[in-house]
């Protein structure tokens, strides 16, 4: 299984921006990940096609399983 943190922001159009991160500190601290996300807002480190990111969302873990059921 493998886990990311998803960072989500909104855009100067108004769209969503997505962040993510593989392999989190586990557990996850929301003060730090919210701090992180301020620190991304403030410094203006990232441009998307709709322009800067403008607000935070939301940020949540996602977590990926595969098993495999053939392999030649």
């Amino acid at each position: 299984m493998t886990k990311r943190i998803e960072l989500r922001f909104s855009n100067e159009d108004g769209r969503n921006v997505t962040v993510a991160v593989d392999s989190p500190v586990d557990p996850v601290d929301p003060q730090a990940v919210e701090a992180a996300m301020d620190a991304v807002l403030n410094e203006d480190v990232f441009y998307s096609s709709g322009g800067s990111i403008t607000a935070k969302r939301d940020a949540r873990i996602v977590e990926r399983t595969v098993d495999t059921v053939f392999e030649a």
